[in-house]
């Protein structure tokens, strides 16, 4: 089962199931089995809507723990908020039947393969693309020093 842990060491076990996907649809007007329409994971990319959705599918872990929606929140940041997503992400894929599985698990994959292809570039060519970036956000141009004469 897809799992993460906040900020504070809480872990939290994700599970998306029908009686899942009607509370998130009842409360946040959000229906998180509908990928026909390909809004869903546009929606999801928003952190606010993405914490909101993890809040009320962690909701009965949540009381037992004695945690508000604005505690869970102020938990979840940076790395916390990205184990958050896969654990969400891994668990609507556990959701769906074959063939969509196999389809979400492959996007899935393939998105991960290119944030670890990112993180390559970065670590390897990471001060020639900041340089770069900073040059044309600063639109400077190498002035090269000419002689007197015109050499």
């Amino acid at each position: 089962m897809p799992s993460f842990k906040d900020a504070n060491g809480r872990e939290w076990l994700v599970t998306v199931d029908v009686a899942q996907i009607r509370r998130v649809r009842q409360r946040l007007k959000l229906n998180l089995a509908d990928l026909q329409e390909g809004d869903l994971l546009l929606r999801l990319a928003d952190p606010v809507t993405l914490v909101d959705v993890l809040f009320v599918l962690v909701l009965p872990q949540a009381e037992e723990k004695n945690v508000s929606d604005e505690q869970f929140a102020s938990a979840l940041g940076g790395d916390t908020l990205t184990e958050a997503t896969t654990a969400l992400l891994e668990a609507l894929c556990d959701f769906f039947q074959e063939p969509q599985r196999t389809f979400l698990r492959m996007v899935l994959a393939a998105t991960k393969r290119k944030q670890a292809e990112a993180m390559t570039l970065l670590e390897t060519e990471g001060d020639k693309l900041i340089q770069t970036m900073l040059e044309r956000a600063m639109n400077t141009k190498t002035v090269q020093a000419r002689s007197p004469t015109g050499d």
